[in-house]
């Protein structure tokens, strides 16, 4: 009789482990609870993309906008718009368990209709070192990856204290980040590319503007005087409107040679691979530092 109790509570406890609902919150703070981990998404941004395939997901990605370049088998999904639109009929088609949703990127009213066809909109949209992370945990979890994403927020938040306490507290060095030229283009203090300017002990100098992405003028920059100025363009060569700078003898940033560029694939993204950039602008930075700090000439 002990052993047949022993038997009926093993199964009991089995199943209830089985259909256990699944609760995960999302970067809206909206919690998505499931009766399993998905096996079917749809990624509406080339980050989340990346991100699915860091915690061992990609082979559940049906569908993926452009530019979900990486890794090299994520260009054999299938594409359901870009930033242009959304192809909302090829997204139906593929019958999503979920999709995986971009707010600051994503066209609203696209977004409003997906839901209105009854699919579920998990909000991915870091905007910070802890985000990435938690957005690894969060999608290892959705994804019943639950311990390989948990390894991977673990080595990208390992990363990224080991990086702060190397550069954050080093000379204070005042940073443009240009986004693009025409219309000349920033980042205000909210973005994730703040937070990195911010741990290689830099500081942003649009930071209070209030818009994510604002136009800013020539004009405003020079008043700035910036120390350093970055930019990374729309591919892997460094953009040539970077060194229109040089004609501004004046600037800071100029005069100890302080125009960086960084692959926009490692700058652009919230992935793991934000860190492999990050590094990059702290070592520019420190670069820079040195330069000031012995007086010499700057190298052509």
């Amino acid at each position: 009789m002990t052993k047949v109790r022993f038997i009926t509570a093993l199964l009991a406890a089995l199943l209830s482990v089985t259909t256990q609902a699944l609760t995960v919150t999302d970067d809206r703070g909206v919690e998505h609870t499931l009766e399993k981990p998905v096996s079917r998404i749809v990624s509406l941004m080339p980050h989340g993309t990346e991100l699915l395939f860091e915690v061992g997901a990609g082979d559940l990605v049906v569908g993926a906008v452009d530019y979900s370049d990486y890794p090299q088998a994520a260009k054999k999904i299938p594409r359901v718009g870009g930033y242009s639109g959304l192809n909302l009929e090829a997204i139906m088609a593929l019958q999503p368990d979920i999709v995986l949703a971009w707010p600051e990127g994503n066209n609203q009213r696209e977004l409003d209709r997906l839901k209105q066809l009854g699919f579920q909109l998990f909000a991915s949209d870091p905007r910070d070192f802890a985000a990435i992370a938690d957005n690894l945990e969060r999608l290892g979890k959705l994804t019943g990856n639950d311990e390989q994403g948990l390894r991977a927020a673990q080595a990208f938040r390992a990363k990224t204290q080991q990086l702060a306490e190397q550069y954050q507290h080093q000379q204070d060095l005042t940073v443009f980040y240009q986004v693009w030229n025409k219309p000349l283009l920033s980042q205000n203090g909210s973005t994730f590319i703040s937070r990195a300017i911010e741990l290689c002990g830099g500081h942003n100098i649009f930071a209070d503007l209030p818009m994510a992405a604002p136009q800013v003028s020539i004009e405003a920059v020079l008043a700035a005087n910036p120390q350093v100025i970055v930019a990374s363009g729309m591919g892997e060569s460094r953009p040539e409107w970077l060194d229109d700078w040089r004609g501004y003898a004046q600037l800071s940033a100029v005069q100890t040679n302080s125009l960086y560029h960084i692959h926009p694939e490692l700058f652009h993204r919230p992935t793991s691979r934000f860190l492999i950039g990050t590094e990059q602008l702290c070592q520019q930075m420190a670069a820079t530092r040195q330069r000031m700090q012995s007086g010499a000439a700057p190298a052509e």
